[in-house]
């Protein structure tokens, strides 16, 4: 029995892909890996606990371009190359690539959270983070530790991807917002009262 979130209840819907369906399937990790497989990507929302945020490399300095997120590497003491660009800047813009683990009832998942939902999730926009990291690591570090073992509902995107010839699934959140807590009693007390 898979319960499921209409458009009008909450954030997360069509808007963010999922086949052009209006409505998202609410399942739990454990459900939704067995439903990926190599033809499609599998979209799903779940309501999750944030556990454990990789901070290694999940934020670098990236080309200030308006298209461009490319990383850019450093050629004296201010200025920044960007290869995609063919182009030095002298600045660069923070940008966020987060792993994250989060828990719902059914086990622990990592999921690649990109700027504007790794930002929701931290409360904090890049250009902030980055600035803290240079001045305080220690309130980068609470920062980044804030949000740890708080609900998230999200809209994520499971696939299949080789590398290396070994096959694996990555998740991927396409929107992330703080959980409706009445919405989401109501849509427990639903899939509670199918039994």
């Amino acid at each position: 029995v898979v319960a499921t979130q209409s458009s009008g209840s909450s954030g997360i819907n069509a808007e963010y892909g999922g086949g052009g369906s209006m409505e998202t399937a609410v399942k739990s990790f454990v459900d939704a890996k067995a439903s990926i497989n190599e033809a499609k990507p599998e979209y799903f929302a779940n309501t999750c606990v944030l556990t454990f945020i990789k901070k290694d490399n999940c934020m670098y300095k990236a080309c200030p371009s308006a298209d461009c997120n490319k990383k850019v590497t450093q050629e004296g003491e201010s200025e920044y190359r960007c290869e995609k660009c063919n182009r030095s800047y002298p600045n660069f813009d923070h940008r966020l690539m987060m792993n994250a683990k989060f828990a719902d009832a059914s086990g622990v998942e990592w999921i690649t959270l990109f700027q504007e939902n790794a930002e929701k999730l931290i409360g904090k926009t890049s250009s902030e983070l980055g600035a803290l990291k240079e001045s305080d690591e220690e309130a980068y570090e609470r920062a980044l530790d804030t949000p740890l073992f708080d609900k998230f509902t999200m809209k994520i995107r499971g696939k299949l991807e080789t590398w290396n010839d070994e096959t694996r699934i990555r998740m991927s959140a396409l929107h992330v917002e703080q959980p409706d807590v009445v919405k989401e009693c109501e849509r427990l007390l639903s899939e509670i009262s199918m039994f």
